[in-house]
């Protein structure tokens, strides 16, 4: 007789136990809110090694949440979720072991309707998280729905709850530099039998006080290190210094990157100095100081390794409308030693801390 009172008792107890690790997920929302909520919740409340049972519905029944659940598994927790067209959604939630409701409504957000997922997520995740350390959640069945108006419909006017109230999801903060320093090392193609001008700099950029904060100004110096022409009858060596100011636009931001367009003007002075090969006779000019002015436009990729240093790569070109040539005059006519690419590319790598 004891033989079979184990064998009959065990598989209903083995019943009851299995379902003190489950919560029942009931859902009334549209099929794509509903797939990503039940995602949502199954991965926060696994974390707390609880399963999810799941069941869809067209509408919550409120009468249902009145009533606690007899003669059926012995849930952990049940919860009822619905989602009104407008976009808001309510929450209720009932402990197995007390005749207790805990009652949730969140706001819409027409911008980002993924927050209104993850804060009923967390909601659900903080609510089950106290209720297995043993805290009391909610308020007395009774009250929690007279509190909440006892709607069977999606909720008509969020109320405070009485409860302290779990925290929400937050959402990711965009990117909002107000300002930028930093070194930056800079490479660039003057095309004429394949040279370039490279050398370190700086940029200190700044945003505009506007309401979309998208615009700024950014200005920058590079020192170009010694650039040696080697041309018959007279080479000449180079020594620069760029200085320039862009008006640059935020085209793209993100969490942790962006992309930055830029355009404005450059000012190079060049300090010129000639020199003869052997065994020419030319009079050479002095060593002097030439000022250039040039366009520059710039597309700028920034990712924040911090939460205060961005590392940048930056791709773009100088613009020489005025096609400014090295020459060395004589009798016989001008003879070009350099003479560079109106356009030409640059590219430079650099952080900024902000």
């Amino acid at each position: 007789m004891l033989l079979m009172l184990l064998l009959f008792s065990g598989p209903a107890r083995a019943q009851v136990e299995s379902h003190g690790s489950v919560v029942l997920l009931t859902v009334a929302a549209p099929p794509d809110d509903a797939e990503k909520l039940e995602a949502v919740a199954s991965e926060l409340l696994e974390r707390l090694q609880m399963q999810i049972e799941l069941r869809r519905v067209e509408r919550v029944d409120v009468g249902e949440v009145r009533q606690p659940l007899r003669g059926g598994p012995a849930y952990f927790a049940r919860v009822w979720i619905a989602f009104a067209k407008s976009g808001r959604a309510r929450l209720y939630l009932e402990h197995a072991a007390r005749d207790r409701v805990l009652v949730r409504d969140v706001e819409a957000d027409g911008h980002n309707p993924e927050l209104v997922r993850e804060e009923l997520g967390h909601i659900l995740q903080t609510a089950i998280e106290g209720l297995k350390a043993g805290e009391e959640i909610g308020a007395p069945r009774r009250e929690a729905l007279k509190e909440a108006g006892e709607d069977e419909t999606p909720p008509v006017a969020p109320k405070p709850a009485p409860a302290k109230r779990e925290p929400a999801a937050k959402p990711v903060a965009s990117r909002s530099r107000s300002w930028r320093f930093g070194p930056r090392y800079e490479l660039v193609w003057l095309g004429d039998g394949s040279r370039f001008e490279d050398g370190p700099g700086a940029v200190f950029g700044a945003l505009l006080p506007t309401t979309t904060r998208a615009w700024g100004l950014e200005l920058g110096g590079f020192f170009r290190r010694p650039l040696k022409i080697d041309a018959l009858p007279v080479g000449a060596r180079l020594q620069s210094l760029a200085l320039d100011a862009l008006v640059t636009f935020e085209i793209w931001r993100g969490a942790r990157a962006l992309f930055r367009l830029g355009a404005g003007a450059e000012a190079d002075l060049v300090r010129l100095s000639p020199f003869a090969a052997a065994g020419q006779d030319v009079q050479l000019a002095k060593s002097h100081w030439l000022k250039v002015a040039l366009g520059r436009v710039a597309l700028s990729y920034a990712h924040d390794v911090g939460n205060f240093m961005d590392i940048e790569v930056t791709v773009g070109a100088e613009l020489d409308p005025g096609r400014t040539r090295y020459v060395f005059e004589q009798n016989g006519g001008a003879t070009d030693v350099l003479s560079p690419w109106p356009v030409r590319p640059l590219l430079s790598l650099g952080v900024t801390v902000l």
